[in-house]
């Protein structure tokens, strides 16, 4: 016991001491405390008490993840949850010695639950030291295929990490056929099994049509390729096959008005009817959304507590975050790692007016070496842009290339030599804007650590008063 209590005060130590020269403190210290006292991570649960969430998949953890977490501090439950996205296990101990940490260095807090984001790859790592009550699966997409390979490797990891945990209920997406073989190859009881998904989509001056990437996912019982009734964007969708095997019918099923700025969406659960507002963009975040009210209901949480969450919930940084600029415009920051997920971000940015873009592509190890998959996402839909897009990080000339092919105009992409100075190409982009001019900056996940630890500079130096 004692040495559990001084691997949470080295953490803390740590952390400063990292915060003090603005270095991210969101994996260094769980690495060292690992190191220091390898059975942490299993000793934590002795101080967590339930409910505890897992949340894992391609697309969305860190903002179903953070919209859950709002729900269950609003239901007044002290929770632990890693909510910066560092996902992976050096994150994961960093973020519970955190919460646990209990400020003068000898006690240790007792906690509600936790919501913990879990890379897929990774999963089984954690569960084999932590005990879940739910994993929450939010879809599976290609995704940094030098890392995971196809979709099929992230679904084995997911799959040994459940079984590792028996007891575990299981929380499906069931409009992504992908997620089937989940369930095929479990082979548990019905009850084991929670599915969320949607009936009908309306859209309301928003971009109708998805050019998301189609997989081809194949039926987990016969091997045909799977059909659909409507398909909602990339594999997502009602959806069946020739052999009778289709979607399962949503436990938490629900109707969305997708609008430019919010989302309304109408829940059916155990036949009782909600309405709530999402005050996010798009059907992606539509999916977050729900996935996380699903994790909730089933878990007890009453429905004024999740209304409550919606309506308060901030975007976590580089998911749809807004900064008011000087110039009187405004700059959003969104992230993109992979064909479906960017190509979901560029549709809701289709019809932008009097704005200006920031592209930012760095290959480093977490955000993938392979970045072929920029060739697959739906930047076509830029074509019409009129207005200077900038390209920067480490890959700008691949990111060049690939608008020139896709038919922007050259004379609109200005280039900054590759570098991982992310932000060199932000703050050129801000010193160029006009009054009220805005500006969208897209980035892979390094590009917007970066930005993040630069954050307060650039508001200091360009931000509304």
């Amino acid at each position: 016991m004692p040495k559990f209590i001084e691997a949470i005060k080295l953490s803390n130590k740590v952390s400063k001491a990292l915060k003090l020269f603005n270095f991210e403190a969101t994996s260094f210290p769980g690495k060292i405390v690992q190191k220091f006292y390898p059975n942490f991570l299993a000793e934590c649960a002795e101080y967590i008490s339930h409910p505890r969430f897992a949340v894992t998949g391609t697309n969305g953890k860190t903002t179903t993840s953070g919209i859950l977490s709002e729900i269950l501090d609003k239901k007044g439950l002290k929770i632990i949850s890693n909510k910066l996205g560092a996902n992976m296990p050096n994150g994961i101990v960093t973020a519970l010695a955190k919460g646990l940490y209990g400020g003068d260095g000898n006690n240790v807090k007792k906690m509600d639950g936790v919501v913990l984001e879990c890379d897929e790859a990774y999963f089984s790592t954690i569960s084999n030291k932590f005990v879940f009550d739910y994993i929450l699966i939010t879809n599976l997409f290609r995704d940094q295929l030098d890392r995971y390979g196809e979709m099929d490797i992230a679904r084995k990891k997911i799959i040994k990490g459940i079984e590792l945990n028996p007891d575990i209920k299981i929380i499906l997406n069931a409009d992504d056929p992908s997620l089937s073989e989940i369930t095929e190859k479990l082979n548990y009881n019905d009850d084991k099994f929670i599915y969320f998904g949607f009936e009908n989509i309306e859209y309301i001056d928003y971009e109708k049509n998805s050019n998301s990437p189609k997989e081809t996912i194949s039926c987990p019982k016969c091997g045909e390729n799977i059909l659909y009734t409507k398909r909602f964007y990339a594999q997502l969708g009602a959806w069946y096959c020739s052999c009778h095997n289709q979607r399962k019918t949503p436990d938490v099923r629900a109707n969305a008005i997708v609008y430019p700025d919010k989302t309304i969406l109408n829940v059916t659960y155990k036949n009782e009817k909600f309405e709530f507002k999402v005050n996010l963009s798009g059907l992606y975040n539509a999916y977050n959304a729900l996935g996380a009210i699903a994790a909730a209901l089933v878990s007890g949480v009453e429905p004024n507590f999740i209304e409550e969450a919606l309506n308060s919930y901030s975007p976590v940084f580089g998911r749809h975050q807004k900064v008011k600029l000087n110039n009187g415009g405004v700059m959003t920051i969104h992230l993109i790692k992979n064909p479906v997920g960017a190509s979901e971000v560029l549709r809701g940015l289709k019809n932008l007016k009097n704005s200006r873009m920031v592209i930012a592509i760095n290959d480093n190890y977490a955000d993938g070496r392979d970045v072929s998959w920029l060739w697959d996402a739906d930047f076509e839909s830029l074509s019409d842009f009129s207005n200077v897009i900038y390209t920067t990080g480490i890959r700008s000339y691949d990111m060049s290339l690939r608008l020139k092919y896709a038919n922007v105009n050259p004379v609109l992409i200005e280039t900054f030599d590759s570098t991982d100075k992310v932000t060199i190409g932000i703050e050129a982009a801000i010193e160029e804007l006009n009054e009220n001019e805005d500006l969208v900056v897209l980035t892979t996940y390094t590009g917007l650590l970066e930005v993040n630890k630069n954050i307060n500079k650039l508001i200091k130096k360009y931000g509304a008063n």
